[in-house]
């Protein structure tokens, strides 16, 4: 029996939804009956999720959806503070109980992209994958700066060219040192990132061997770090700093009135 055989029938439907959460090598497979569900190899078991309806809008920013779990949800509660890293995808299977052949088709895919406490639940905001599709519009203007984004296309360094190896030294919250931070000026690092354990935080500021991140990173003192430097796309600093003048992408010599009538024009 086809699964819109049943989804169609009068009264031989008994519907359950299957959510299976993936994030690196994690999975957390649930269903929102009260009896584990097996389905391709898996155990989906029995969770209070509730969802809101799935819209079909030519406006993919108003295809996402919002589960619903319980604030102590093992799951879920990652969410509360500090999200994770990595990305977590969703995927949602709808099927019938009743359904002898335990067809289930895919109903939606998307991943999550926040989350909003309130109360005793715990809403999980999710984007359709539809919007992994969206291109970029037209990103290069006539602007004073450069506007390239460093290491990227059309900026063409290579950034491991520029990268530092350290140590952490010290870790409170945000702000951490490290040993060979001083070996570059001040700011050197402002606006760049860290890579520690394969996990990228951006820098918001560096004086001598401290080093600001933009929220705490999972690390111990002694843990190996990488910096890159950060770039705030000026003529001085692509020439000075990162020696790249042939691919800057600026308009420096635009001129700050209008020739015409007089009025500003940055």
């Amino acid at each position: 029996m086809t699964y819109n055989t049943v989804d169609q029938s009068v009264s031989d439907g008994l519907l359950v939804e299957l959510y299976d959460f993936t994030r690196g090598q994690g999975r957390w497979f649930f269903n929102t009956s009260e009896l584990d569900v097996v389905y391709a190899g898996h155990t989906f078991v029995p969770a209070p999720i509730t969802r809101d309806r799935i819209k079909v809008t030519d406006d993919l920013f108003k295809n996402g959806i919002s589960l619903s779990f319980p604030r102590d949800h093992e799951f879920a509660s990652q969410y509360l503070g500090v999200a994770p890293d990595e990305v977590t995808t969703l995927q949602i299977l709808r099927g019938h109980l009743s359904d002898p052949d335990d067809e289930f088709i895919v109903y939606w895919k998307g991943r999550v992209v926040g989350a909003e406490a309130s109360e005793n639940k715990l809403d999980l905001e999710c984007e359709s994958i539809y919007t992994s599709i969206r291109r970029p519009g037209l990103r290069a203007r006539f602007e004073l700066n450069c506007r390239h984004v460093l290491f990227q296309k059309g900026c063409n360094l290579d950034r491991e060219l520029f990268r530092t190896e350290g140590v952490v030294t010290s870790v409170d919250g945000e702000l951490i040192s490290v040993d060979t931070a001083s070996t570059k000026p001040d700011g050197f690092f402002t606006g760049g990132m860290v890579i520690v354990n394969g996990i990228t935080r951006f820098i918001t500021s560096h004086v001598g061997d401290f080093i600001t991140l933009s929220r705490p990173l999972d690390m111990d003192v002694g843990s190996d770090i990488i910096l890159y430097p950060g770039c705030d796309h000026t003529l001085a600093t692509c020439k000075n700093k990162f020696h790249n003048l042939v691919n800057n992408g600026s308009f420096p010599f635009i001129p700050t009135r209008n020739p015409f009538d007089g009025s500003s024009i940055v």
